[in-house]
């Protein structure tokens, strides 16, 4: 799918301009945009108010468009500090699936499909914007390209996304992550990033998020429901985020109309695997291990898992780190765990696993036998089954 798209279009050049330029003249010729004014544009824009009650400094900021799936965000570059492009361009971005379906968890591979859905929003409420466009510009910035594979548990899930924190291939590194998301590429390249997830945690966050209002998001509610939550359950999400000289490099047209022109999922697809090459390769000699005790880590996230007030994300920290303390009284025996860990954790963590039903007593009958683990080739992960994209039940429009 086309999990995020951004699109840049520059405005026409000043009419008078276009018909006074001679190719045979050598005189210097006046900036074509000289007289071009955000204000003919007709929309929100902000400045600092002087006291004769005028604006100076006028200026578009980003801005969000909302719609009842989704929103699309969109900025008009005028001023030469802080342009990409030496001319006035939009640049406009969304998820064309939330806009089309209300979430992200699937969606189309069809680059034109995708464009008319960010172009719908921006039309409809700019009419006077669009006018102004040179609408043949119109180039792609940047475009996430996103597959998934599945784990067969959300715990094999996120131990093999915490393990894809140690691969590393030429420049291909890890850059860290989260619990439940590994980034690799440098942040701010200019060519491409991934990112690699499980997808269920962020789902859940969404949803929690929905409830705080329910009122409000009975629509995006209804979106989200029992059979969608099951398709998003052990998903591994690979997001390919390529950007437009990534794309020249790769002898793919920036330019929306020639590349919507020979577009295909197969393209989409090559993209992808373009972008995950060596990531893929090298995930493909590497074994990682999966410790055998799931129903007391299950249990752990099930009573201390939370989502947080500021960030409305998910977090199984404490869970994981009380489901650390049991593996190493398990591995090393309680004696050597609790001599190493200061009384405040040991109280804490000892609460935690009794109230999971492991009671001191028990555990102070480990005095270190070893752990058993399955050591499986991560390439079991990877296994992207480009035809089962989709759920079952889903019908395209």
């Amino acid at each position: 799918m086309i999990d995020m798209l951004v699109l840049r279009c520059t405005f026409k050049k000043d009419a008078s301009y276009l018909a006074e330029k001679n190719p045979l003249k050598r005189e210097k010729i006046s900036d074509p945009w000289m007289d071009f004014s955000i204000t003919n544009l007709k929309i929100p824009l902000a400045g600092t108010l002087m006291p004769d009650d005028t604006f100076e400094d006028l200026r578009v900021p980003w801005q969000s468009i909302p719609t009842s799936n989704s929103g699309l965000s969109f900025k008009v570059f005028h001023s030469p500090e802080n342009k990409i492009k030496p001319e006035p361009y939009i640049e406009i971005k969304a998820s064309p699936a939330k806009l089309m379906l209300g979430h992200n968890v699937f969606g189309s591979t069809n680059l034109l499909e995708c464009s008319m859905a960010l172009f719908e929003v921006l039309y409809t409420t700019y009419p006077e914007l669009v006018f102004h466009l040179d609408e043949p510009t119109w180039e792609v910035a940047e475009m996430h390209v996103t597959f998934f594979s599945r784990a067969k548990s959300e715990r094999e899930a996120g131990l093999f996304i915490q393990a894809l924190q140690n691969v590393s291939n030429g420049h291909t590194k890890s850059n860290g992550g989260y619990a439940t998301t590994s980034y690799f590429g440098k942040k701010h390249s200019r060519l491409k990033t991934q990112t690699v997830y499980a997808k269920y945690p962020e789902v859940l966050t969404t949803l929690e998020k929905l409830k705080k209002n329910e009122i409000k998001n009975q629509h995006k509610l209804a979106i989200y429901d029992e059979k969608l939550l099951d398709f998003a359950k052990c998903m591994v999400r690979w997001e390919a985020k390529v950007k437009s000289r990534w794309l020249i490099r790769n002898q793919y047209p920036t330019n929306l109309k020639m590349l919507c022109k020979y577009w295909t999922r197969e393209i989409a697809i090559d993209i992808w695997k373009e972008s995950f090459d060596k990531l893929l390769k090298c995930i493909g000699n590497k074994e990682m291990r999966i410790p055998s005790d799931d129903n007391v880590l299950s249990l752990l996230e099930l009573n201390y898992g939370v989502i947080s007030e500021k960030t409305g994300k998910y977090s199984n920290a404490n869970a994981i780190a009380m489901y650390k303390s049991y593996r190493l009284i398990r591995s090393e025996g309680y004696a050597e765990w609790s001599k190493n860990t200061p009384s405040s954790t040991r109280s804490r963590h000892l609460a935690g696993l009794h109230s999971v039903g492991l009671s001191k007593a028990l555990l102070q009958q480990h005095r270190g036998h070893g752990l058993a683990s399955e050591v499986v080739p991560m390439i079991r992960f990877i296994e992207v089954d480009f035809c089962a994209q989709y759920p079952g039940w889903y019908q395209a429009a």
